[in-house]
C-alpha cells in the first residue's frame, strides 16, 4: 500500500477591525487593522519557505488578504472557498461583545458555557459550522491527495475545524483549547484516511514585538480561553 501524507496549513486571518473593536464579527466583512497589516508582513516570511501547492481562503476580505500574503512568495493556485467562512452571526453581528450579556442573554451564556449548542439568532449553529468545515476539509482533500494545502479561515470556524481532526464531535466541541490567535498556523497530516495534528496556534512570529503581538477578545479572557 502506498502511503500518501496531505499536509494542511490551518491559518487565521491576521487583526480585523472587529476584533479591536470587540464586536461580533463573525459574517460582517470589515478590512484589517494597521496591526493586521503588519502581522502580515511577519506571516509571509513564517511562510516563506512552506511548500504550498494550493491555498483556499474564505472570501471574507480579512481572511482574502492574509491568503495573498501567504501566496506572495509561492503563486501557488489561490481559491476562494465560501464553506470556510466564519459562523453566521444572525442577530448577534455587529453587536458589541460587552453588550451581548444584556441583549441576548440565554445566548450568550451558552456561548460561554456550552458553545457546543450555540446558535445565534436567525443566525448558523455551531454545530452547522462544524459539519460545513468538515465537509469542506474532506473535500479539498480528496480533490488535493498528496499535496500540501494553506486553509485561511476565521477564529470560530477553524476551532469547529481542530476539533473535528482532533477527533471530537459535533457533541463534543465544548471547552477545547483550539481558539487561535490572529495569523496563527496550524498543522495537521491526512495520512491513510486519518488525521495526525502536528500543532496548534504557532503565532510565534508575532507574539516577540508590541506592534504585532496578537490582540486577545475580552470575551476569551473573561471566558479563560
Amino acid at each position: 500500500m502506498v502511503t500518501k501524507t496531505t499536509i494542511l496549513y490551518i491559518i487565521r486571518h491576521c487583526e480585523a477591525k472587529g476584533n479591536i473593536e470587540e464586536v461580533f464579527q463573525g459574517r460582517t466583512d470589515g478590512d484589517i487593522t494597521e496591526k493586521g497589516a503588519l502581522q502580515l508582513e511577519k506571516l509571509k516570511e513564517r511562510c516563506k519557505d512552506i511548500p504550498f501547492d494550493i491555498i483556499y481562503t474564505s472570501p471574507l476580505l480579512r481572511a482574502e488578504k492574509t491568503a495573498v500574503a501567504v501566496n506572495s512568495v509561492h503563486n501557488a493556485p489561490l481559491k476562494l472557498e465560501p464553506d470556510l467562512m466564519e459562523i453566521n452571526g444572525g442577530d448577534m453581528e455587529g453587536e458589541k461583545w460587552l453588550e451581548l450579556p444584556s441583549l441576548f442573554p440565554d445566548t450568550y451564556s451558552v456561548w460561554l458555557k456550552d458553545i457546543g449548542h450555540f446558535e445565534a439568532p436567525n443566525g448558523e449553529s455551531m454545530r452547522g459550522v462544524y459539519n460545513r468545515m468538515k465537509n469542506a476539509v474532506l473535500r479539498i482533500i480528496s480533490q488535493n491527495e498528496g499535496k500540501t494545502i494553506g486553509l485561511v479561515s476565521h477564529g470560530c470556524a477553524i476551532y469547529n475545524l481542530l476539533s473535528f481532526i482532533h477527533g471530537f464531535s459535533e457533541e463534543e466541541i465544548t471547552a477545547h483549547p483550539f481558539w487561535c490567535d490572529n495569523t496563527s498556523i496550524s498543522r495537521a497530516d491526512f495520512i491513510n484516511g486519518d488525521f495526525k495534528p502536528v500543532f496548534i496556534n504557532d503565532s510565534s512570529h508575532i507574539k516577540d514585538s508590541a506592534e504585532t503581538a496578537p490582540h486577545k477578545m475580552l470575551w476569551r479572557v473573561s471566558a479563560n480561553r
